[in-house]
Parts: C-alpha cells; sequence; structure tokens
C-alpha cells in the first residue's frame, strides 16, 4: 500500500481559508486535505462548503476535532509542524519515507503553543518567512513537494 500523505489545516476560523485551502491541495494530487479544530463560521459555513466542492470532485476530505487524532484516527507518526520556530529539514529526506506522513499549518494569526508543538516536529521551510499566511505557506509547501518528484501537479484546480 501507498504511504497516505496529508496536508493539515489546524485552528482555522475563517471560511475563505478553508475554501481557498481545500482547493490549493485539490491542485496537487497524492494529497489529502485535513481541517483540525475548526472553529466559528469556519465550523459552521466552511466545512459544509468544503464537503460540497469534495463531493463534486470526487476527492477526499478529512475533519478532525484534535491535533491528537492525527496519531490516534489517521495512524500517522511522522508529523510536521510547520513554523517558524522549526529546524529547515530536507523535504526530499522527509518524502523518501515509506511512512504515512503528515504536514500541519497552524489556520490562525498566532503560532503553535508549546503543548501543539508536542504532537509532531517543528520545521521550517527554507528562506520563508514565518509571517506569510496559512494558505500561501501551503501552496508553498505543495509546490517544494512536488519538486521532489514525490508528488504530481494535476494543474489548475476545476473547483
Amino acid at each position: 500500500m501507498m504511504a497516505r500523505r496529508y496536508v493539515c489545516l489546524y485552528n482555522v476560523s475563517s471560511v475563505q481559508r478553508v475554501i481557498d485551502f481545500i482547493k490549493t491541495v485539490y491542485s496537487f494530487k497524492d494529497y489529502i486535505p485535513v481541517i483540525i479544530k475548526p472553529i466559528g463560521a469556519a465550523a459552521q459555513i466552511g466545512i459544509p462548503d468544503a464537503y460540497k466542492i469534495a463531493y463534486k470532485l470526487d476527492k477526499p476530505l478529512i475533519v478532525l476535532p484534535e491535533l491528537s487524532d492525527i496519531m490516534d484516527v489517521l495512524d500517522v507518526r511522522k508529523i510536521y509542524l510547520i513554523t517558524g520556530k522549526g529546524v529547515e529539514k530536507d523535504l526530499g529526506e522527509i518524502m523518501s519515507s515509506k511512512d504515512d506522513i503528515a504536514f500541519v499549518i497552524n489556520g490562525s494569526d498566532s503560532d503553535f503553543t508549546r503543548q501543539e508543538l508536542q504532537y509532531g516536529e517543528p520545521i521550517k521551510l527554507r528562506d520563508i518567512s514565518s509571517s506569510i499566511p496559512s494558505i500561501a505557506l501551503a501552496a508553498i509547501l505543495l509546490y517544494e513537494l512536488s519538486r521532489t518528484g514525490m508528488v504530481g501537479n494535476e494543474g489548475k484546480c476545476k473547483c
């Protein structure tokens, strides 16, 4: 069985961020979008809208209540939290793993707390500012991963 690759948006409150995140992830094949702990309008409006897009495209979408559920529900042991405080890691080396992998991007305007950082390995993308918005960060991450040759680019999302 092929290793699963997840890109996760954590702690998001904006409907538009949820929709933009889903469309961004669906623009690259071989990745499963995961929304973790959506709050407010993102939970009430954004998630149903995201499921509508997923259904129309016949693509998977996972919604989880807590960060720990990546391990508990999805059984992923290699979790990378994208943050400005992390160590620079070679994405090619990460992607060469045969294990399931999850990349987590914080969807709020604040960084991960010390408690949240215990759920994965904090890493930072080389030459990328920590103040970049979460959706732009997701796009850059997926683009960089596509350059490793481990994920193909389907082109424009027909969302």
